[in-house]
């Protein structure tokens, strides 16, 4: 049978892969540029403020969170399928991707409007419309990706479910990782020399567009393998209904993880969305050689989450990783805060080494647990929750950060904002402690 057929489970685990990596890289892309963006006009530049930047990433939740978005994905998953969900997600991504491009290469940086919401002065007030339309379309592909996301995951429950669950999540995350890496490493070599930001968006959203492509493949040549070969588990097919969802609702266990995730991703996500800026300001590096240090964290994923994923299906073990990868982000981020190695390159080289395996050990058991406490026809619903509540971090920790190291004693200071890091991480090591075996 197909569905048994080693060589196609892992093709089928390749495309989907490729596409989740092709989203991290435009996730990530502006990431290493915040100096550039920050840098003026007449130097190249945008003249973006910290604010306006934190304002920009923190966006990519912005619609999964006020509408509701992840919620609508999870559940337009789990009653309309993978094929037409795949579909919505990744054009989408696509869409808000060429949204952000277009913002940033024909809005001039010169125009402002004013603001009647700002979230508590989370957003700045007078904002660059650039900021506020390249947000738009951030915010938009953030709903597409995190909805690929989650279809992603259930296209990998379906087919390994029985084989190496485990082994295929960390590959999948392993290659998204990739996508990050390459992001952060080539975007300042392409912004460079290619015409500034722009170039590098441009890259990412035709990157996009081939992830939209692929899954078009992937919906031709191989969804109707596992409606052809009855791979669907029986509770699959049972009807979806809002008592399935209540029974969710009432899993602690469930509830753990997802207090894990916001916590334990809110310590690192964010954080690399500043850390490029944070290696220059600290350790006096141009920003290239600061993207390539930062990058080391996403490299070093690459090998190490199917490694620990593997360790994870055949030994076990899963509550010690999970307390050791929150640990060691603790004391990553202290030694970040500490003035060891000031001025130097090794220290931010080993912070990076170091957060690399946390990302590495966490991840590898957090995503395929939460196939094993829910069954198949509540995974895209169980995901999407898991996902809101991430999403609530993935949105207000950046902009936390954007304002308070702006009005931080009137200049630039990283110091309150990796404090910021930190508490999550101590938050996220307890909730670990706390998960049962």
């Amino acid at each position: 049978m197909w569905g048994n057929n080693k060589t196609t489970r892992w093709t089928v685990l390749l495309i989907v892969a490729i596409i989740m990596m092709m989203g991290y890289v435009f996730w990530d892309v502006v990431s290493p540029l915040t100096t550039n963006l920050k840098s003026p006009l007449e130097q190249g530049g945008m003249n973006w403020t910290t604010a306006e930047y934190g304002f920009y990433a923190g966006s990519y939740s912005i619609f999964n969170i006020f509408l509701f978005m992840l919620f609508f994905g999870g559940i337009i998953l789990d009653k309309m399928g993978i094929r037409f969900t795949g579909i919505l997600a990744t054009g989408m991504m696509f869409c808000g991707a060429l949204i952000n491009f277009i913002a940033i290469k024909y809005i001039s940086a010169l125009d402002y409007t004013d603001l009647k919401l700002t979230l508590f002065g989370l957003i700045p007030q007078h904002i660059k419309l650039q900021v506020l339309i390249a947000a738009l379309g951030f915010g938009i592909f953030g709903v597409g990706c995190d909805i690929t996301g989650i279809t992603v995951s259930k296209v990998i429950t379906k087919w390994f479910t029985g084989h190496e669950l485990a082994s295929a999540m960390g590959i999948q995350v392993a290659l998204a990782r990739l996508g990050t890496a390459s992001a952060i490493s080539f975007s300042p070599i392409i912004a460079m020399n290619f015409g500034g930001i722009q170039a590098s968006l441009l890259v990412g959203t035709i990157l996009l567009l081939f992830g939209f492509i692929f899954f078009i493949i992937y919906n031709l040549k191989f969804d109707g393998i596992i409606k052809e070969r009855n791979i669907d588990t029986e509770d699959d097919k049972e009807p979806y209904s809002i008592k399935s969802i209540l029974t969710l609702l009432k899993n602690i266990d469930f509830w753990f993880i997802a207090l894990l995730c916001v916590s334990f991703y809110s310590s690192i996500r964010p954080f690399l969305k500043f850390a490029t800026d944070i290696i220059v300001e600290k350790y006096d590096m141009n920003v290239i050689a600061a993207g390539w240090i930062t990058s080391i964290l996403p490299y070093g994923t690459i090998i190490l989450t199917p490694l620990f994923g593997y360790i994870n299906d055949k030994y076990g073990y899963a509550r010690r990783l999970l307390v050791a990868g929150c640990l060691i982000v603790v004391v990553s981020l202290l030694l970040l805060l500490s003035p060891i190695g000031a001025g130097t390159a090794w220290m931010p080289i080993i912070i990076m080494i170091m957060m690399g395996i946390a990302f590495s050990l966490v991840p590898s058991v957090l995503w395929p647990t939460v196939p094993k406490l829910v069954p198949l026809k509540q995974l895209g619903t169980a995901y999407s929750i898991i996902y809101y509540i991430q999403n609530l971090g993935l949105m207000l920790v950046p902009m936390t950060v954007g304002n308070i190291v702006t009005n931080y004693n009137g200049k630039i200071n990283y110091t309150p904002g990796i404090i910021i890091f930190i508490v999550f991480a101590v938050f996220a090591t307890i909730v670990a402690c706390k998960i049962k075996k």
